[in-house]
């Protein structure tokens, strides 16, 4: 049967209610394999074709009958594309770490595979996309990684505020975390290079040597200070000195 039926197509309304039946079988049938997304672009239809000749037969039960249908899978959508959602919402709270990153990787490859067997009939794109731009910023991350640790502190600074500044917009909590506890882990990598020639240095020369504000070195100087091992002794707040511990790492 055509399902581009024109208005003029349709005498009388037992032509169009064999339609809208055949629009139904099609959807009940996407519905029972859990087709959903196809099952709700028919319904669209149907109710395209509904308007279209409201004005001409009385389909008050045609109506009511499709907005139904509509809302059924509507909530059965629902229901299957939060399975999705909530795995991956619990995966953006799963705490991350260098050591850690590889696994988690693997458990959201997982997920971008089950993902994608069920595309279109979930409606998951919007969910697959953000898995693909969240591999993006993980492939990134490694290579900072891989900048400081060979000791390439210039690229790596430069790599890791152009990943700040583009992951602020995106909705990915756990990685933002970790940036920042990969930028620290930096910044020890850095001034334990110090720690070994100098017994103090000024903020600002150490502000300038690293390529950060100092304003905002201050702040993570406070934080490295706090961790084990740190190559930071103290800071003089009232001649703004860095002194290092000369045990180092």
């Amino acid at each position: 049967m055509n399902f581009n039926y024109s208005l003029e197509s349709y005498k009388n309304k037992r032509d169009l209610i064999e339609e809208l039946n055949f629009y139904k079988s099609i959807i009940l049938k996407k519905v029972k394999t859990g087709n959903y997304n196809s099952a709700l672009v028919k319904i669209r239809s149907a109710l395209v074709l509904l308007e279209e000749h409201k004005n001409e037969f009385d389909l008050e039960k045609e109506f009511h009958d499709y907005y139904e249908l509509n809302k059924q899978v509507h909530k059965e959508l629902s229901t299957h594309r939060m399975i999705y959602e909530r795995r991956f919402n619990n995966l953006m709270r799963e705490k991350l770490n260098e050591s850690n990153l590889e696994n988690f990787s693997r458990l959201l490859a997982m997920l971008k595979s089950d993902v994608d067997q069920n595309l279109d009939r979930y409606d998951l794109v919007d969910i697959s996309n953000s898995i693909i731009k969240y591999f993006k910023f993980i492939k990134r991350l490694y290579e900072i990684l891989s900048c400081y640790k060979v000791l390439n502190y210039h690229k790596a600074s430069g790599k890791i505020f152009d990943f700040v500044n583009d992951i602020k917009v995106e909705n990915f909590p756990n990685l933002k975390l970790l940036i920042s506890m990969v930028y620290q882990n930096f910044l020890n990598y850095r001034i334990s290079e110090f720690s070994k020639e100098y017994d103090k240095l000024p903020i600002s020369i150490l502000s300038n040597r690293l390529e950060i504000n100092q304003e905002k070195l201050v702040d993570f100087i406070t934080l490295i200070m706090k961790q084990p091992k740190s190559p930071i002794k103290s800071y003089l707040t009232d001649t703004h000195e860095v002194c290092f511990r000369k045990s180092g790492f």
